[in-house]
Formats: structure tokens, C-alpha cells, sequence
């Protein structure tokens, strides 16, 4: 083997596999992969993800709401079939509980949409480096850190309103009231 073989690199897996409901969003990010030398596939559920080997998949993008089904059962699904396969989370919908649950079942990062697609692909390729995205310097409002809460304790109750306002300590109907105000109009 002459030696400039020896020392270059092996090339790049470039596989990618999308789990994404919105069609429109997933056929953005599928033509700029595919763009980028990606060979890409998309679903859009848990039942499009079981018809599917990840192991076949360097890179998996993850939405964290589908329609039925929640995009944490994605990852654990993804990681328990294809464990070196790297998942990056997008959500419109961050919150602190959510991401740390996404890093315990397996992603490599989380990041929020709307996204830079060289963001996303150097978070794909490179896993962030281990860094995580940087939490601005101002204070967060207390507005944020009750919405962070709530939705910890809503997703503690599997979406169970009822349940989340017993252990809030509120009425079912003010926490109604609460989740409004914190949904963008």
C-alpha cells in the first residue's frame, strides 16, 4: 500500500435519516443534505422509524414533536437498534427538561429551529466537540423558568394535564391558562 494511502483519512459515512412530521421541513433539510453528498432518508412517525434499519445511518435528525408520537421514543428507538449512530434533536419547543432527557436517551446534541444548516451539519459531523449551545449571559426571565417547570412536570405526566396541576399544587384550569400564555401566537 504506497504510503499517502496510509495516512489519509477514511472517508466520511455521509448517511443521514430524518424524523420529521412537517413535510415542507423535512424536504428543506432532505435537498440540503442531499445537496451536501448526503445520502438521506426520511420518515415521519414511529412506524415510518420501525420499517427502517438505523444501523444503515451515520447521522440521524430528530424532531422532538410529532404528530402521535414524541421524538424521545425516536432516539431511544434509533440508539437501541444503531448505537454509533449520531442523533442531533430540533425542536421549535426547547425547554431544559426536554433536552436533558434527549441527552439520557442518546443525542448527541439539541438544537432549536429555525437552524443554520452549517450549524446543523458541523453538529452532525463533529457532535458539537461535546460542547453544548452556549446559555446567554443575561439572566433567564422567571416567566422562562416556570414555563422550563411546567413543562418538565407535564412531560413527568406522560401530557397529563390533570396530573401535572395535582402536583404543581394548581388548578387544572389555571395551568390551562398558563400553557396558553406560554404557546406563541
Amino acid at each position: 500500500m504506497p504510503e499517502s494511502e496510509a495516512i489519509r483519512p477514511p472517508p466520511v459515512d455521509k448517511t443521514l435519516l430524518i424524523v420529521e412530521d412537517d413535510d415542507r421541513f423535512a424536504d428543506t433539510l432532505a435537498t440540503e443534505f442531499r445537496d451536501r453528498g448526503y445520502s438521506v432518508e426520511r420518515v415521519s412517525d414511529l412506524a415510518g422509524l420501525e420499517a427502517v434499519d438505523p444501523e444503515g445511518f451515520s447521522y440521524a435528525v430528530v424532531d422532538l414533536r410529532l404528530r402521535r408520537d414524541s421524538g424521545l421514543d425516536a432516539i431511544t428507538s434509533i440508539k437501541t437498534r444503531s448505537p454509533r449512530t449520531r442523533v442531533v434533536v430540533l425542536t421549535g419547543y426547547g425547554s431544559i427538561a426536554t433536552a436533558v432527557q434527549a441527552t439520557k436517551d442518546g443525542a448527541s446534541n439539541y438544537l432549536t429551529k429555525p437552524i443554520d444548516m452549517d450549524e446543523l451539519e458541523h453538529t452532525l459531523v463533529t457532535g458539537g466537540n461535546g460542547e453544548q449551545t452556549p446559555i446567554p449571559d443575561e439572566f433567564q426571565s422567571l416567566d422562562r423558568h416556570e414555563r422550563e417547570y411546567i413543562e418538565y412536570v407535564l412531560n413527568e405526566c406522560g401530557g397529563n394535564i390533570s396530573q401535572a396541576a395535582r402536583r404543581l399544587g394548581l388548578h387544572r384550569q389555571s395551568l390551562q391558562r398558563k400553557l396558553r400564555k406560554f404557546t406563541p401566537r
